[in-house]
């Protein structure tokens, strides 16, 4: 890549090779190439450690950064090409180059429309990565997360934490949350990205810093340079360090103070045209930041890789002639209309954005069952549900019950006082299905309508711990019945009500998508399984253990389960199938405090008996059925959410081949 002074332009006058000496050893001033650059309307001369100069598109004018074609951020990608120093973000140097190491080909790896399969997706024309894509990534996942556990307390930075749990949140929601194949790109390279910011920053904290923290000593000769992406920097300060620490770096300076610098080479920059500029294209989230600071262009990537919704806002897609979500009276209730997202993730706005951009719109607002009566007429209130949630509800519509849940459930001992008296534990992180079956066949159509357009959002927000909204019995009905914008006469007790729900699931409303759902088991399993994660075990044993959580269900996923894995663990067809849950769950009972006692078959030697009898097992998993409801029942106050089988079957061709 060498070439003459006469390579760079002659208004460009200045001789960089005149002080050009070989047989003397290079300083961090010095250059092995060098390049002249013309920035911000300035002369610049660039020398480096390395054998090029990449252009220095990042570090111009304040320019626009959004994605492109291949779901990545062109020259402003720390993955893809060279970045300004940050002294937040100092890991960006030593992020491993395209081909330096095997084990991290993956994270170049291009999903291919193959790779996408939509048949054990829960929604009409939404799909996810194989199974065996997603594997490709877990090996390296375990082991850099498990290297970072290693490190020293002192070693640790708060980036260490946040790109862990953005890595796990990006692995479930690949395995789990179902969207459209460009989405899934874009989560793809979003964690590719994390994991390689991941990579680098262990190794900037355990090999490049010390190097750097003695600034003043000479590198080995014989220690090669880091085959990383380097940075560019104007500090002679950081260029000390960079170059003590063998990462390569980029310094520049004004062509005017150019003295006495040893530059063995002139060369050209290097454009960047293996990286891709094109635009995404129609749909692509808005701009995501404007500037040229690497801290908040940085920041403003890991945003919109952990923030952005997943789906369309149905504001935007639901819309019918008549400004309503209400199905035709024919209609079949999971034969709802569907309209596919298409778009990539728009990134997160405030709330004022969104109303501003509905009101200027000049399409119809979405108004969920408009009144055509004068305004002042009441609203008929629908009869409340006087159900008792401790016996199972026997109608067609629903899935079989478990016998040994349904007769935990009925047994409860409600004449234990429970712990707590808080009324935000008696609401539902989803809503029952009984509040949806057990009605009229009208509202039935309605309920479901309702919820096959909102059900993606709410499921997505599960994987979204700032936006999980718990709701009473009253506030999901108000949602199916489709009263989740503001309505009535501002000071009506009804405007004050639909004015607060709009409030609090408006991050639903603006990630939700049309689709369909798998009635009635497949939200009971979900419901079951977020709430024994988070709340119940967390309470009654005083514990964080997600990953011993996790292992209590089919896929060890907590989220948005495969329709081919709700027919196993818990909800499986056999005792025999649900043993091995059934056992780890009484293991993890083990450290439940309750009033009540634990019922005697669930004991400390469980978990050495390796040979069960069908009686048994049958007697261990009612015992763990019953110690669970009673104990739902004192920490909570109201009824447990149970399992139920799917009456379903999933074909090869559906799954995963």
């Amino acid at each position: 890549m060498s070439s003459s002074p006469n390579t760079y332009p002659r208004s460009m006058s200045v001789d960089l090779l005149r002080n050009r000496d070989t047989t003397s050893s290079l300083g961090s001033f010095d250059g092995n190439v060098a390049a002249l650059a013309r920035i911000r309307g300035e002369t610049y001369f660039i020398t480096t450690n390395a054998d090029y100069v990449p252009d220095v598109p990042s570090i111009q004018e304040p320019h626009a950064l959004f994605l492109r074609e291949d779901m990545r951020y062109g020259t402003d990608d720390p993955t893809l090409w060279p970045q300004q120093w940050s002294a937040r973000y100092c890991h960006l140097a030593a992020i491993a180059k395209k081909g330096s190491r095997p084990e991290l080909d993956v994270m170049w790896w291009d999903p291919t429309p193959y790779d996408f399969i939509v048949g054990s997706a829960v929604t009409r024309g939404l799909g996810r990565l194989r199974n065996r894509c997603i594997e490709k990534f877990l090996p390296f996942v375990n082991d850099i997360t498990a290297q970072c556990k290693d490190l020293p307390q002192k070693s640790r930075t708060p980036l260490f934490g946040e790109l862990i749990q953005a890595i796990r949140m990006m692995i479930e929601q690949l395995q789990t949350l179902p969207t459209t194949y460009n989405k899934t790109v874009f989560l793809t390279t979003s964690l590719q990205r994390a994991c390689l910011e991941l990579d680098a920053l262990y190794y900037y904290m355990t090999l490049y810093k010390p190097r750097m923290e003695n600034y003043l000593s000479t590198p080995s000769q014989n220690t090669p340079l880091a085959q990383c992406m380097g940075t560019i920097t104007a500090a002679p300060f950081v260029a000390q360090q960079l170059w003590s620490a063998g990462l390569p770096f980029w310094f520049f300076r004004p062509t005017y103070v150019f003295d006495n610098e040893n530059i063995l080479a002139v060369v050209p920059l290097l454009e960047p045209s293996s990286v891709i500029h094109n635009p995404a294209g129609e749909g692509a989230p808005p701009i995501i930041y404007s500037g040229n600071s690497t801290d908040e262009k940085i920041g403003a990537i890991h945003h919109a890789a952990t923030q952005t919704s997943w789906y369309r806002d149905p504001f935007a897609t639901a819309c019918t002639s008549s400004n309503s979500l209400t199905p035709p009276a024919a209609t079949h209730p999971t034969a709802v209309s569907h309209v596919a997202s298409t778009s990539v993730p728009s990134s997160s706005v405030p709330r004022s954005s969104h109303q501003s951009a509905r009101t200027s719109d000049r399409s119809p607002r979405y108004k969920p069952y408009e009144s055509k009566t004068p305004s002042k007429a009441p609203r008929k209130e629908p009869a409340k549900d006087q159900r008792d949630k401790f016996t199972t509800l026997s109608v067609p519509e629903m899935p079989p019950s478990i016998v040994a849940w349904a007769e935990a459930l009925a047994a409860v001992d409600r004449s234990v006082t429970p712990f707590t008296s808080d009324p935000a534990d008696r609401r539902y992180v989803l809503p029952e299905p009984a509040l949806l079956i057990n009605s009229t066949p009208e509202r039935q159509r309605k309920f479901l309508h309702h919820w096959n357009l909102l059900r993606d959002g709410f499921i997505y927000m599960l994987s979204q711990p700032q936006h999980v909204q718990l709701l009473t019995a009253a506030e999901w009905r108000d949602i199916l019945e489709g009263l989740i914008t503001k309505c009535g006469h501002p000071n009506s007790k009804t405007y004050r009500r639909s004015a607060q729900l709009e409030d609090r699931i408006r991050p639903v409303l603006e990630s939700c998508a049309n689709s369909r759902n798998c009635l009635g088991g497949g939200r009971n399993e979900l419901s079951f399984r977020i709430l024994c994660t988070g709340p119940l075990d967390r309470r009654a044993s005083k514990k964080d253990r997600l990953e011993e959580v996790k292992g209590c269900f089919a896929g060890h996923m907590l989220i948005g389960a495969p329709l081919e894995m709700s027919k196993c663990g818990l909800a499986a067809n056999t005792s025999e199938q649900r043993h091995r849950y059934i056992l780890r769950a009484a293991i993890l009972m083990l450290d439940w405090v309750t009033k009540s006692p634990r019922p005697p078959a669930i004991m400390p030697s469980i978990a050495r008996l390796l040979n069960w009898s069908p009686s048994h097992m049958q007697a261990l998993e009612s015992a763990v059925c019953r110690y669970y409801t009673q104990t739902f029942w004192e920490y909570f106050g109201r009824a447990a959410v149970v399992p139920l089988c799917l009456d379903h079957d999933i074909s090869k061709e559906e799954g995963e081949i």
